[in-house]
């Protein structure tokens, strides 16, 4: 069985050789499918990873017998973190499949020769619908200039905008008390592919300039209501007889 990383071609920044080394991108961290991977699964995919670059292409010899040897692990180990891999399109299959645990006492031509069903053609076809990118149209509440802010910044970083990370970033949104619209807007600034609650627990959330109130500044089109009422109550006010007038002249004359 034949196994080639995800998105290896995209991914490779050496052309035409064997790089003695491979990259790990911080941005992995931040792969919730990857991290919902066992644990088995998440220490063996680096190994695999080197295995891809020992040739030009990216393909490698993915069997039990070859990676249980190379990789020095058991068959139980092979089968716990290997198979998730696959299964969550992490590694894609170039030749054969892989086989069902419970063939395990099958011997292994036999079990090969039964569960082969897809032929490269289809592999290819079924890689090619994962690799489309999925429109997420514009989220409710979120302004247009935003949005293609976002978008530019997720392209730049070679991340395509899916509705799980969406949902996410509206979950830890939630979390930080902050509209999505706000939340999008940091990650443009910070230049952040993501959000979480935690990174602006101690940031005050930015203030949308239509959540302002204005009820203290005059209209333009006419006086502030308060400052009419005052001039009335002026016009009502009536003033002191004579009398009371010289009381008070007298009054400041004594003091």
């Amino acid at each position: 069985m034949l196994l080639i990383p995800k998105n290896w071609a995209v991914f490779q920044h050496y052309k035409d050789r064997c790089p003695p080394w491979i990259k790990l991108h911080r941005d992995l961290l931040n792969d919730r499918t990857f991290m919902c991977l066992p644990i088995a699964s998440k220490a063996i995919a680096p190994l695999m990873w080197l295995l891809a670059s020992e040739s030009k292409n990216g393909v490698f010899d993915g069997s039990v017998d070859e990676l249980v040897f190379r990789l020095h692990i058991t068959t139980k180990e092979y089968h716990d973190g290997v198979k998730p891999l696959i299964d969550k399109g992490f590694f894609i299959i170039a030749s054969g499949v892989l086989a069902e645990r419970k063939q395990l006492a099958i011997p292994e031509t036999e079990t090969e020769t039964e569960t082969e069903t897809e032929t490269e053609t289809e592999t290819e076809t079924k890689t090619e619908k994962k690799q489309k990118a999925t429109v997420v149209a514009t989220p409710d509440g979120v302004s247009q200039s935003v949005w293609d802010d976002f978008k530019t910044l997720r392209k730049a970083k070679k991340a395509p905008i899916t509705q799980r990370a969406v949902d996410g970033i509206i979950v830890e949104a939630n979390k930080a008390g902050w509209s999505l619209e706000q939340a999008l807007t940091e990650c443009v600034v910070r230049g952040w592919q993501s959000f979480k609650a935690e990174w602006v627990a101690d940031k005050p959330k930015l203030v949308n300039r239509f959540d302002v109130a204005t009820t203290t500044v005059p209209s333009r089109q006419g006086l502030d209501p308060a400052l009419v009422k005052l001039n009335q109550d002026k016009l009502k006010v009536v003033p002191p007889s004579p009398e009371i007038l010289a009381k008070m002249q007298s009054l400041r004359v004594k003091t």
